[in-house]
C-alpha cells in the first residue's frame, strides 16, 4: 500500500493538474456564494433576489456534491484527469448523494432522540418549562429570578442527561460519518444507491482499507484541510479581490483535494 503522505501529496497536486477544470470549477462556487460577495463589497440586494440567489445557491450545492463524485469516481479508476463538469448529470448525482446522506444520518439521529428520551433529558426540560411558566404569572419575577427559583434537580436532571445524549450523539456521528465516507465511493463506483447503503459492504471495504489506516488519514485530512481553511479564511479578508480569489480558487481547491484524498485512499486498498 501507499503510504499515507504520498496520497496526500498527489492529492494537494491533483486539482493543479487542469487549472481551467479548476477555474470552471470555482465559477460554479462563486454564483453559488454570489450574496456573500455583494454584501462583502457592501452591495445591497432586496428580499426577492436574495430569494432567488438562495435557489441558485442550493441547486448549486447539489452540481458540486454530484461533480465531486465524479472526481471520486474518476480517483478510484486511476485517473489523473479532472473531470468535465456536466450540470444535469451532476446535478441527479447531488440528489443521490443526498439520499446517501439521509439514510446514513437518520439512524444514528433516531438513536441520540431515544438516547435523550432514555436520559430524562426532555422529561427535565417539560418539568423547567412547566415550573417557569407558573412562575411567569407573577409579573414581579423577571427572567433571572425565574431561572434561579428553579429547583436545583431540575437542572441537574437535565445537564446529566445533555451530557449523556452529546456524548452518545458526538460517537455516533463520527462513526457513521465515517462510514458515509466510504458510501460515498461506493456511490460513485457503483452508481447505485443500494451498493452505498449497503452497510455490511462499506464495512468491509473499511476493514480492506485498515481501520487504523482510515483512522489515521481521516486525522491527516482534518489537519491539512484545517490548514488550508485558515488560508482560505486570510485571503477572503484581504478587501474585495480576497473573497473572490477565495471563491475562484481556494475553495474549488480544497474541494477537489478532499474528494482526490478519498479516491486514493480507496482505490489503494484495491
Amino acid at each position: 500500500m501507499t503510504g499515507l503522505i504520498d496520497l496526500f501529496k498527489e492529492a494537494l497536486v491533483y486539482p493543479t493538474n487542469d487549472y481551467k477544470a479548476l477555474l470552471i470549477f470555482g465559477i460554479i462556487f462563486l454564483v453559488a456564494d454570489l450574496t456573500s460577495v455583494l454584501g462583502s463589497w457592501g452591495i445591497e440586494i432586496n428580499a426577492t433576489v436574495v430569494g432567488l440567489l438562495g435557489i441558485v445557491s442550493l441547486i448549486l450545492y447539489f452540481v458540486t456534491q454530484g461533480y465531486l463524485l465524479s472526481v471520486l469516481k474518476e480517483s478510484i479508476n486511476f485517473s489523473e484527469d479532472i473531470p468535465a463538469l456536466d450540470i444535469f448529470a451532476n446535478l441527479v448525482d447531488g440528489l443521490k448523494l443526498l439520499v446517501v446522506e439521509i439514510v446514513y444520518y437518520i439512524i444514528p439521529t433516531i438513536i441520540v432522540l431515544i438516547v435523550g428520551w432514555l436520559s430524562g433529558t426532555y422529561s427535565a426540560v417539560f418539568k423547567i418549562v412547566e415550573y417557569m411558566g407558573q412562575e411567569v404569572t407573577n409579573t414581579t419575577v423577571n427572567a433571572t429570578s425565574m431561572v434561579n427559583t428553579v429547583p436545583q434537580e431540575y437542572w441537574a436532571s437535565l445537564f446529566t442527561g445533555l451530557f449523556v445524549t452529546v456524548i452518545v450523539a458526538m460517537i455516533l456521528y463520527i462513526i457513521f460519518g465515517l462510514l458515509l465516507e466510504i458510501a460515498m465511493c461506493r456511490l460513485a463506483k457503483y452508481d447505485s444507491i443500494g451498493e452505498a447503503i449497503n452497510i455490511g459492504e462499506v464495512i468491509g471495504d473499511i476493514q480492506e482499507i485498515g481501520v487504523g489506516r482510515y483512522i489515521g488519514w481521516y486525522i491527516l485530512l482534518f489537519v491539512i484541510t484545517l490548514i488550508l481553511g485558515l488560508v482560505l479564511g486570510l485571503i477572503t479578508a484581504i478587501p474585495y479581490v480576497g473573497i473572490l480569489i477565495g471563491l475562484l480558487i481556494v475553495a474549488p481547491f480544497i474541494a477537489l483535494f478532499g474528494a482526490r484524498a478519498l479516491g486514493n485512499l480507496y482505490s489503494d486498498a484495491e
